[in-house]
This record gives C-alpha cells, structure tokens and sequence, in this order.
C-alpha cells in the first residue's frame, strides 16, 4: 500500500471490522455518506450505525504524524455533523461516536506519541488507529489490520456461551440458597434487623 489506504487493503479493513459490529448491533450504512452543510469525504469511508453508536471508517492518505493529524481534524469534523444529525432525528438522545483512521503503513516511531495523544483525545469522539499487517509479522494471514480488537465499541471477547431466550440462575451453595430464601420470605429490612440483633 503506496499513497492511501485502498483498494484490497480497504475491502480487508471492512472484512476485519463489519463482523464485529454485527455483533455488537451496529449496521453498514449504506444511503449516501454526504451530509447537507459538511465537507466532502475520500473515497473509501464507511459508517456503521446503531441506534447507541456510530463508527467511521476513514481513509488516511499517508502515516506520518502532520498527514494522520490533518486527516483525524477532517474526520473529526464531518463526523461531528453525522452524529449531531444522528442525535437531531433521536430526539436529542446522545449517541457515541468512534472514528477509526485506517493508516497507509504502520506509524513510525517519530509519530508513536502523536498516535497516542490523538487516541486519548475525547474531542468529539473516542479515535482508534489501524493499519495493515506486515509481511514478517507472525500472524499475519490471521490478523491482516492492526488494532481492530482495540477499537473499544467493538473490541469484545468472543462469548464462550451464547446468551439464550431464558433467564438462568447461577449455582449456588447451600448456605447462600438460605439466604436467598431467607430474603424472599421476610424481606431485606428483617433480614438486616434479625442479624443486627444480639
């Protein structure tokens, strides 16, 4: 990947993210990305939406500290008007916003700390970076873009057991079933005044 994010590597980034927001209820948007009164967009982004949230996926044209910088303010700016529309038609109801900028190359180390400062900043929106994989990097083939799992609305584990249509009840002891029953049957006030009592 020379100049932008694009292409194969885009179409691997939106491979790797949209999954993850399935899981999590966010959907690809897919009326058109223009907003009346904001500034165009690149070619390449992508929103995903939930009634909670919103996550934007923007290209950025180069990975050096100035190129990310301009591209997250340009972003952050667009998105700023996505999500005020968003908050506008839920009748003024918040909605969390998370821009992902999905880098060229790997970040130098010269830019290491702006990436960091950026990610911190809460301005509008949480931020994330990602960019594709190295060859040399051992997992390559099964993990084709950086730091999608850190993309904190989606970066959930996957659930060992898929929650069903009934309520379970944990196992418990014998002596915290009493309890339980104890509580059920007199109520918490007595509880608490009988074990107060000497």
């Amino acid at each position: 990947m020379t100049d932008q994010a694009g292409g194969a590597e885009l179409a691997s980034a939106y491979a790797a993210i949209d999954p993850l927001c399935v899981k999590v209820g966010l959907a690809r948007a897919v009326q058109s990305l223009r907003i009346e009164g904001a500034a165009g967009v690149p070619d390449g982004i992508a929103l995903w939406s939930a009634p909670y949230a919103r996550l934007l996926l923007w290209p950025c044209p180069a990975s050096d500290a100035q190129t990310v910088e301009a591209a997250a303010s340009a972003a952050q700016r667009w998105f700023d008007e996505v999500l005020i529309s968003g908050e506008r038609g839920m009748g003024g109801r918040t909605i969390d916003g998370y821009l992902v900028l999905a880098l060229p190359t790997p970040p130098g180390d010269e830019a290491r700390e702006d990436v960091r400062r950026l990610e911190l900043s809460a301005q509008v929106c949480r931020k994330h970076l990602i960019w594709p994989s190295l060859p040399d990097d051992p997992d390559h083939a099964e993990v084709p873009w950086r730091r999608v799992a850190d993309i904190t609305v989606v970066g959930l584990p996957d659930a060992e057991i898929v929650p069903g249509e009934e309520l379970q009840w944990p196992a418990i002891d014998t002596e915290a079933k009493a309890l339980w029953e104890e509580l059920d049957a007199i109520g918490v006030s007595a509880v608490l005044l009988k074990d107060e009592a000497p």
